[in-house]
C-alpha cells in the first residue's frame, strides 16, 4: 500500500507509478504533486542559478508524471490514514 497526497513527489511519485504499474501496490490518498522532471543547476556569473530542464522522468508502463502527478487507486479528502488502514485490514495486512 501506497499513502500518497499533494506533497508526494519526484522519487516518491516514481515509485508510487511504478508499484501502479505493475499491480504491487494499492495506492490510497489524493493526487501528486507532478514533479517528474530532471533539472540541471548552472550558476551564473552574477551569482544567481538557472535550472535547465534536461528529461522527463516516466513510469515503467510510460506514463508521465510531470505537470499530471499520480491519481491514487482510492481516492480520499479527509481521514486517509484511516482509510488506509482500512484497506490494509482487509487486504490481511493487519493495522
Amino acid at each position: 500500500m501506497a499513502l500518497v497526497d499533494g506533497g508526494t513527489m519526484s522519487a516518491a511519485e516514481l515509485v508510487t507509478g511504478a508499484l501502479q504499474d505493475r499491480g504491487r501496490a494499492v495506492t490510497v490518498g489524493s493526487r501528486t504533486f507532478g514533479k517528474g522532471s530532471v533539472q540541471m543547476p548552472s550558476r551564473l556569473p552574477d551569482g544567481s542559478v538557472a535550472e535547465l530542464t534536461v528529461g522527463h522522468y516516466r513510469t515503467p508502463a510510460g506514463h508521465s508524471v510531470d505537470g499530471r502527478g499520480i491519481s491514487p487507486d482510492l481516492v480520499v479528502s479527509e481521514r486517509a490514514e484511516e482509510r488506509a488502514r482500512t484497506v490494509l485490514s482487509g487486504l490481511g495486512g493487519g493495522s
